[in-house]
């Protein structure tokens, strides 16, 4: 007896309730977590309270490492729900929602509304698009961005109707124009190369003209220049030199901002991140490649595809293709650069999942249901000794991984769909408290925002620390240049003493002795956390 399908009926409001899980539950549940969640966060409270939809500020200072897209869209998540966590994170859930439903929406033209279900679910469960999707960062509105863009090339390229046709390549431009105004030059520089390279395995190089480029890039700098005039206008050589110079190509072709990798970094990345996944991406990825290397030998120099579905499994190739490649070189290399290909992940491993959903068996469903079990028992490890978590909470997640085991044993891929959005439930139930006290210091930043005193602000020693920036809304010691002050020695520390009374000092707990013995000033302990120790002192003048 064949499974059956799902009905139609119910595809949408599967995706909205499985992004309602996965993506909202509890969204401001998790403190600030890492460098980059309260700095972006601080950047556009500081721009909402002076209502100035121009200029990036952190703690008062220009700030120019990226462009304005999600702190408008933070901005007005601020004015709804207040400034918090949950606006913060707000746009990038939506956003992530958005292309779910964006994907779905092609793939069922392209395909059916099987393959379309199974590639925006593959894609919402995979373990760096879900993460991401909860984290205010600047990934998913360029994974935004890219997805519309591209996919709205697709409609162009397969739609036969001229007028159609010109309406999608208009909404492909302005996509590209949001692009810029999203994470800046690499955008609409990766999004032409993934076009272009489209173009000519498809054997349509010739008909790039086609395309209307110059109208085209007329409407890109149209939409972007919303942001990109008046900055420049305001800012001039400042803006360029921080914005193009310094955050875009010093980092792409050096180490200058600290995060080294070697070049097959970005392949575990994708293999973990497409968790659990995996296995199915590599086999249909591999099967996908072998298909293309046979029509190239069949054809003169490059295949012709037919077909709308071949047609848009070769732009997802090439979607995943040209950022691997263009980020693997790169002298910088985090998780999220290569979040922009995960659409196109989702379109392949989708394919492969509705295959598998009509057939009676598949060895790849029961050798993943083995490797989740051997994840749940390592996550649950993994939380007793690293995240205190309680024996109850290491049973749940090794539990939950055994039954959805069992469940794939039973009746194959389905459970296999339920495992990602019960484990970010049970994860933001049982386990945010352990994340936050161990992977940020929020919970010393908010004790120090009550503890201040109205002429005090917080001075770093030997360590720099970004949850206070927004905790405490910036009330921060900062030097002439507006930039926060990581003080080294004693000598600094009554030097911005000598215009106010008292400080209050985050630092390391191993310290500590540094500052011990100075008549000059007196300490006095208020909190600890881990490592760090919140300290007052106050001048003994």
């Amino acid at each position: 007896m064949q499974p059956q399908k799902i009905d139609e009926r119910f595809h949408i409001p599967i995706i909205l309730f499985f992004s309602l899980l996965l993506f909202y539950f509890n969204l401001g549940g998790l403190a600030f977590v890492g460098p980059d969640e309260p700095r972006y966060a601080q950047v556009a409270r500081e721009m909402f309270e002076r209502r100035d939809f121009v200029t990036p500020t952190l703690l008062g200072h220009t700030w120019f490492e990226k462009p304005v897209l999600l702190y408008w869209l933070m901005m007005g998540c601020y004015k709804i729900f207040g400034v918090n966590e949950w606006a913060a994170r707000f746009p990038n859930a939506t956003l992530a929602t958005i292309s779910l439903l964006l994907v779905y929406i092609v793939a069922s033209r392209a395909a059916n509304k099987s393959i379309a279900l199974w590639s925006s679910l593959s894609l919402a469960t995979s373990a760096l698009y879900l993460g991401l999707a909860r984290a205010a960062s600047f990934d998913m509105p360029l994974t935004f961005t890219f997805t519309l863009a591209l996919l709205l090339f697709y409609l162009a390229d397969v739609e036969e109707v001229a007028t159609k046709k010109k309406l999608y390549m208009s909404g492909f431009y302005a996509a590209v124009g949001l692009a810029l105004l999203a994470k800046g030059l690499v955008g609409p520089v990766l999004i032409t190369a993934i076009v272009l390279l489209y173009l000519l395995l498809s054997g349509q190089i010739k008909k790039g003209f086609c395309y209307y480029p110059f109208a085209g890039s007329l409407i890109v700098l149209l939409v972007a220049s919303i942001w990109y005039w008046p900055v420049i206008a305001k800012h001039q050589w400042l803006f360029i030199d921080e914005f193009f110079i310094q955050h875009h190509f010093q980092r792409y072709t050096s180490n200058k901002y600290r995060h080294p990798g070697p070049i097959y970094y970005f392949l575990l990345i994708v293999s973990a991140g497409i968790f659990p996944w995996t296995l199915f991406l590599i086999v249909q990825l591999s099967t996908n490649i072998k298909k293309m290397l046979e029509s190239f030998r069949s054809k003169p120099l490059f295949g012709k595809y037919e077909t709308a579905f071949d047609k848009l499994q070769l732009l997802a190739f090439c979607w995943i293709l040209v950022p691997l490649l263009f980020f693997s070189f790169s002298g910088s290399k985090l998780p999220g650069y290569i979040l922009p290909i995960f659409p196109a992940l989702g379109l392949i491993v989708g394919y492969k999942l509705d295959q598998i959903s009509t057939t009676q068996s598949n060895q790849l469903v029961r050798v993943t249901a083995i490797f989740l079990i051997i994840f749940g028992g390592g996550l649950g490890y993994f939380a007793g000794k690293e995240l205190n978590a309680t024996p109850t909470a290491q049973f749940a997640l090794l539990g939950l991984s055994i039954v959805i085991a069992i469940g794939m044993f039973i009746v194959r891929l389905k459970p296999l769909l339920l495992f990602s959005p019960l484990l970010a439930v049970l994860i933001s139930l049982l386990l945010f408290p352990g994340i936050e006290y161990d992977s940020s210091i929020a919970p010393l930043s908010k004790r120090a925002a009550i503890e201040l005193r109205p002429e005090e602000e917080i001075i770093f020693f030997n360590s720099l620390e970004y949850a206070p920036f927004f905790y405490t809304n910036g009330r921060i010691v900062k030097d002439k240049d507006g930039k926060e002050v990581v003080a080294v020695s004693r000598d600094e520390i009554v030097a911005h003493l000598a215009s106010r009374s008292s400080l209050l000092c985050i630092m390391r707990s191993r310290h500590l002795e540094m500052l011990d013995g100075d008549s000059r000033f007196r300490i006095e302990k208020i909190d600890s956390q881990r490592t760090f120790v919140l300290l007052r002192l106050t001048s003994s003048r």
